[in-house]
């Protein structure tokens, strides 16, 4: 019997994609032995729901910016180092599987001790800081995006090991994928003959997002339904808003609002899968997760990356790639009510809709977690 420790933490897009994976281990082999460590009250949210054992750990994170935070992540990673050194040496698994990200860097640094084969995945087409320094123990470094394999193949000159890059794509949740559309429809209570829009900032939502919306909302709802996920900390904002815009235009454009416009905090996996399923057109941040997501489906979409001044610039990295496939990318300066209601109406134009929609669906690779797990079983 096959034991497997997977880690993660932090977001959606580490986290979802760790429950796909553990979901495929499981699928191929029922006998496998299970466990996920990590931190964070989405992780053990999420792997309660899946039926996941899980223990928790300490970890430091390594932040590109100022903050007190940053004077305890080095206490945080010695407290999380001996915590992997106890859990691992009393579990003892025949391999690790990571997500990246700061949670991820003990728990391998330690499996690499215990000469316990380390595979790791990145999500991003340019790695995160996490996985350039997992990789350094890592047999195999699973990646999501071609493009990727250049950061952890061997050096110009020749010398060095050989590359450690797999490319099998970002992992699914296939709950996601299977929904039906006049179901979904009547979920929301929309009707069948007016295209729907979703707008989703990932698990965390997405301020300068929500912002773009509200201020086309009028025009949106006259259009369209939107199904609007915004976030768990800017809900209330957005609500206040949304009820704001409703009153003033109570004898116009309120009744609009109230009939197209449905605004959640999250949408867990089965209400996301719905949303996805009675949408035409996605608006959507550019975390690898949701644009595997999106192409899994052949949905068109609009990309609106996190900037720099807020991000490494991953986000913007994904986006470029993925406009290669047919999605529009705009850039958060350069959003408005006009832009977004546009973009919207010219990938809606039949002929566009259904060549923009087979395009981004040769980016999906729908096996991402059979073939992860496969790796780890067979490995």
């Amino acid at each position: 019997m096959k034991r497997i420790l997977l880690v993660g933490g932090g977001s959606g897009g580490h986290v979802f994609p760790l429950i796909a994976v553990a979901e495929a281990l499981r699928t191929i082999d029922a006998g496998v032995e299970l466990l996920v460590l990590g931190n964070g009250p989405f992780l053990a949210d999420a792997v309660t729901s899946a039926g996941l054992p899980y223990k928790t750990i300490q970890a430091g994170k390594l932040r590109r910016y100022f903050s007190f935070w940053t004077f305890l992540a080095p206490f945080q990673a010695i407290i999380g180092f001996f915590q992997s050194l106890w859990i691992l040496f009393v579990y003892m698994p025949d391999a690790v599987f990571t997500k990246g990200g700061y949670t991820s860097i003990m728990p391998s640094f330690v499996a690499w001790l215990y000469f316990i084969p380390v595979y790791t995945h990145e999500s991003d087409s340019v790695p995160g800081l996490a996985n350039k320094v997992i990789s350094k123990v890592a047999k195999t470094v699973f990646t999501s995006f071609e493009s990727t394999a250049k950061y952890f193949s061997p050096r110009p000159d020749g010398r060095g090991k050989p590359g450690k890059a797999v490319l099998v794509g970002n992992p699914v949740r296939p709950e996601l994928l299977t929904g039906d559309k006049s179901v979904a429809l009547q979920q929301f209570n929309f009707r069948a003959d007016k295209k729907t829009i979703l707008v989703t900032g990932g698990s965390q939502g997405a301020k300068r997002v929500n912002e773009a919306i509200l201020e086309a909302l009028v025009p949106l709802v006259q259009n369209f339904q939107i199904i609007h996920q915004c976030g768990d900390s800017q809900y209330q904002n957005v609500k206040t808003v949304v009820d704001q815009y409703t009153k003033e235009g109570e004898n116009s454009y309120g009744p609009m609002i109230s009939a197209n416009y449905r605004l959640y905090p999250f949408l867990n996996p089965q209400d996301m899968g719905m949303a996805y399923s009675a949408t035409d057109i996605i608006i959507s941040r550019g975390g690898a997760s949701n644009l595997f997501e999106i192409a899994s489906l052949g949905k068109p979409a609009i990309i609106i990356p996190l900037s720099t001044s807020a991000s490494r610039g991953d986000q913007i990295d994904n986006a470029n790639e993925f406009e290669k496939y047919g999605a529009v990318v705009i850039e958060e300066a350069n959003i408005t009510p006009h832009i977004i209601v546009n973009q919207i109406q010219e990938l809606l134009e039949p002929a566009h809709y259904a060549e923009v929609s087979a395009k981004i669906k040769t980016f999906a690779k729908p096996n991402a977690a059979q073939n992860i797990a496969s790796f780890l079983l067979n490995s």
